[in-house]
């Protein structure tokens, strides 16, 4: 044995003779745990199927449809069925329990309940009422059920985040407040409201109302205080223990309590009902499944947001990543199973699925077993439907339509801007006083107005600045920086950036106008608006340049345009800005060719070269008159260049100073594709190469003439004997080095500056 080996613990060969039972009945007992925590977790979940399926089918299949209230009890359990199992199976989430969700059975509800009062259906037969029922809810299934495969098929999932969060909050509230009313409305059993204190069905409704209040305060107060998977599925069961035991007591038969609306219309010994995809077809009014069209439509984007929202709180929750597509594709395909029988729609439920996790581990025996329940409970669906109380089934559906209610409208009071929260409280207000589609237009009308006004207060001009603080990329010398100093806020420049529409391309017309009204300063002679950032623009704020071209012409002042795209150039010219462009309207390809044109304009009044008498004059006016200027020239090199000629190259070191006198020249780059790269404009009277004279260092780009030209040298070592033999000579060098940087750093600065103000 090796000491490494002699370090480490030694399995024994075999296990002594007492050990061999007592693990074997470690990991049997692992294996009962192991199974028990699914099977207990299925039973809770049976129950919460069974009686959300049966709340649910109460609040659809109420009133002239009442007659369809077994079917759609089995209907919405087999509903469940499929989607827990589908999705268990397909999901990348082992754990994932599929439910039919509540959001989605109110508005359906309520779409179910405006069809079925539409003409074409008040005096129909009551199959064909029952079958329309049903084709609405596997309608909203299938459609559900195709939006999701084909939006995880091409991986569409992400754009329904662009909905506004107000509308779907909205959505949400308005669909709890509908689930509420829907339960007020079944146990008030159609009366009319001046029958309610008049006549004795009226007054048996008031009760059973109380009565549901009472057990949905009871049930709220509950699960507030715990949060043990048991308490609702409990408090069920006791409440119908309790029912039973006081019919027994008063001696009160099941018929009796029919009569008494304290049971669903319902015979007990009702088998299993499941509705006919063929009757659904032949018999059921498809025009009014048309009509309901826009609460589908709602159904399938609730829906989709419901699902990435889960799954992305799962991702929270369980850390780990669930691939959003892949959930598409598996709720689409089972929701398109559920509505070829006329089931109701559904997703996984968050809640649910946590629960599993926690009770039944990462795995598919949560879900398999719930469905294993179900199927169980499956063929006395109707026995238990109709053995439920009312006052259960309505008191669950006031829970949670009140559970969703003050989540989604007044929990997000203290999330959201006020106006945004104003818009979620107006859409379940409409929803309940003029209907669902009614509140869901206005719904959207109100965010989009909202939306509207918000980005309208997005300021879209970024900059509003005049040449005092932006230049053009041309070096000018020092008569001409002071000259542009002074007169430069005779030039507005405006740099806008968003999209520009009628809500704020007014912002731009207003601070012209402001401008041209400021007597504080001079006239205004140019206008530069700047494109650049521009993402866009409507045929409104098109309109509004028009009337800051007409402004400005009125004003005797000139817009410059700069830096549109194609399409904003098309935009203009359908506008009214379109050829010839007028002499009050110009355009420029970029800000930089704008503000060049502007400085040309303003620089007009003075003189160029000749303001200069000789190059002694020139030093004069640039660093002070002093008895050395001559000296200061002669000791300088006079080269003369003609077009194309360099005089600093790119990687050669920095050991000269230039000073261009007459000509022009350019700073080009090469880029590493090969290409040159214009960076500025050199005027005559610009010192160049003063930052390489105090620091060295290799050239970093390319000068050369674009005119012949003549250029004055100051080689480095030049400068370096001067320090030694001439230090009031050197001096004035170094003033003029320093005058130049002077002046550029104090051009940069107002530049930053205003582009921080």
């Amino acid at each position: 044995m090796t000491l490494q080996d002699a370090s480490l613990p030694q399995k024994p060969d075999r296990l002594p003779a007492k050990a061999v039972p007592e693990r074997s009945a470690q990991l049997g007992m692992a294996r009962i745990s192991g199974l028990l925590a699914p099977l207990l977790f299925a039973v809770i979940a049976g129950i919460d199927g069974l009686g959300t399926s049966i709340a649910f089918a109460a609040l659809i299949f109420a009133g002239s449809v009442s007659a369809g209230f077994g079917m759609g009890v089995g209907a919405i359990l087999m509903s469940s069925i499929l989607l827990t199992l589908i999705i268990t199976l397909g999901s990348r989430y082992p754990a994932s329990i599929g439910q039919v969700r509540k959001p989605n059975v109110a508005i359906l509800a309520a779409a179910i309940a405006a069809a079925l009062a539409s003409p074409a259906l008040v005096d129909a037969p009551e199959d064909v009422r029952i079958m329309t029922a049903f084709a609405i809810l596997g309608t909203s299934a299938a459609a559900t059920g195709v939006v999701f495969l084909l939006s995880g098929a091409f991986g569409f999932g992400k754009l329904v985040r662009f909905m506004p969060f107000s509308v779907i909050a909205g959505f949400l509230a308005g669909s709890g407040c509908l689930m509420i009313q829907g339960a007020v409305n079944m146990l008030l059993a159609g009366h009319p409201a001046i029958d309610l204190f008049t006549t004795a069905g009226g007054r048996q409704a008031i009760a059973n109302l109380h009565i549901a209040l009472i057990f949905a305060f009871i049930l709220n107060f509950s699960l507030r205080r715990s949060s043990s998977p048991l308490v609702a599925p409990g408090i069920m069961l006791a409440a119908a223990v309790l029912f039973y035991l006081m019919l027994i007591g008063l001696g009160v038969d099941a018929e009796t309590a029919r009569s008494f609306h304290w049971l669903p219309a319902l015979p007990a010994e009702a088998g299993l009902e499941l509705p006919s995809p063929i009757a659904i077809f032949t018999h059921a009014d498809w025009s009014a499944v048309i009509h309901a069209a826009p609460a589908i439509a709602s159904v399938v984007l609730l829906s989709m947001v419901g699902l990435l929202l889960n799954t992305s709180g799962q991702e929270v929750a369980t850390r780990r990543e669930i691939d959003a597509d892949n959930e598409l594709r598996t709720t689409g395909l089972a929701n398109l199973l559920v509505g070829g029988f006329g089931g109701a729609p559904g997703f996984s439920s968050m809640s649910m699925t946590l629960l599993a996790t926690r009770m039944g581990g990462v795995s598919r025996l949560p879900g398999l077993a719930t469905t294993l329940v179900l199927v169980l409970m499956l063929p006395f669906a109707g026995q238990l439907a109709g053995a439920m109380p009312t006052f259960v089934a309505a008191g669950l559906m006031i829970t949670l339509g009140y559970d969703m209610a003050e989540e989604w409208l007044w929990g997000a009071r203290r999330q959201l801007p006020r106006n945004e929260w104003l818009v979620i409280l107006t859409i379940p207000f409409c929803m309940l006083v003029f209907g669902f589609l009614t509140g869901m237009m206005i719904g959207l009308a109100l965010a989009i107005l909202s939306f509207v006004y918000n980005y309208a207060r997005l300021s879209v001009i970024r900059s509003d600045t005049s040449l005092h603080a932006r230049r053009s990329s041309t070096d000018r010398p020092p008569v001409e920086t002071t000259h542009l100093e002074a007169v430069g806020d005779q030039v507005q420049v405006l740099e806008l950036q968003e999209y520009l529409f009628f809500g704020t391309a007014e912002q731009v017309v207003a601070a012209v106008r402001r401008r041209l009204q400021d007597q504080h300063r001079p006239t205004l002679r140019h206008a530069i608006v700047d494109f650049r950032r521009v993402s866009g623009m409507d045929a409104a704020a098109a309109a509004a340049f028009v009337k800051i071209r007409n402004l400005l012409a009125e004003a005797g002042a000139e817009l410059l345009l700069s830096g549109l795209s194609s399409e904003s150039q098309a935009t203009l010219r359908r506008n009214g800005l379109g050829e010839p462009l007028g002499p009050a309207l110009r355009l420029e390809p970029d800000l930089d060719h704008a503000i060049e044109y502007c400085e040309q304009n303003l620089l007009q009044d003075m003189a160029r070269e000749e303001t200069w008498q000789d190059i002694e004059d020139y030093f004069a006016q640039t660093i002070g008159p002093s008895a050395r200027l001559k000296d200061l020239v002669a000791s300088m090199e006079e080269i003369r260049l003609q077009p194309g000629d360099r005089f600093i190259r790119a990687g050669e070191p920095g050991e000269d100073l230039f000073l261009l006198w007459t000509g022009r020249a350019k700073v080009e780059a090469v880029l590493a594709n090969g290409k040159r790269l214009r960076l500025r404009t050199v005027k005559p009277g610009v010192v160049l190469g003063e930052i390489a004279i105090y620091r060295g260092g290799a050239r970093t780009a390319d000068v050369m003439a674009e005119v012949p030209s003549t250029v004055y040298r100051l080689a480095r070592r030049q400068l370096r004997y001067l320090e030694q033999a001439d230090p009031e000579l050197a001096l004035l060098v170094h003033r003029l080095c320093a005058t130049t940087l002077a002046e550029r750093l104090t051009i940069a600065n107002r530049m930053v500056q205003s582009l921080h103000e």
